[in-house]
């Protein structure tokens, strides 16, 4: 089973390293990391890039501004993989994270959802 991270990112630079980073150091790495620029005008596009040089399963689209659904479909779009999970470019993972959704996921079924909880940080929690 092969698995695609799609993120879309719009001017997430602030957070986009340690969500890259989270995903792409994975116990169960994903086959595909797929950042979808959204049109950003900060320093994301280049971060994007960057990883995507330094990393050959991470893919980049770079698209004009159309919002989340509009970077998920490109996402979903160029994904090649059997399962999808989505992360928000301010989100990061437990390294076990995606090894835990595929203990979920089952073989047998075509259409399916697996999902988990999630913890909300701030500043000061």
């Amino acid at each position: 089973m092969t698995v695609s991270c799609i993120v879309p990112v719009y001017n997430s630079g602030k957070y986009l390293k340690k969500c890259a980073d989270s995903m792409l150091s994975q116990t169960v790495p994903p086959d595909e990391l797929i950042l979808v620029d959204d049109g950003s005008a900060d320093e994301s596009p280049g971060i994007c890039d960057r990883y995507a040089e330094e990393n050959d399963t991470v893919k980049v689209i770079h698209k004009e501004n159309g919002g989340l659904i509009s970077a998920w479909k490109a996402g979903v779009k160029a994904s090649s993989a059997d399962l999808l999970t989505f992360l928000d470019a301010d989100d990061y993972v437990d390294p076990d994270y995606l090894e835990n959704l595929l203990r979920g996921a089952s073989d047998a079924c075509d259409k399916q959802i697996v999902s988990c909880g999630g913890i909300t940080e701030s500043e000061n929690t």
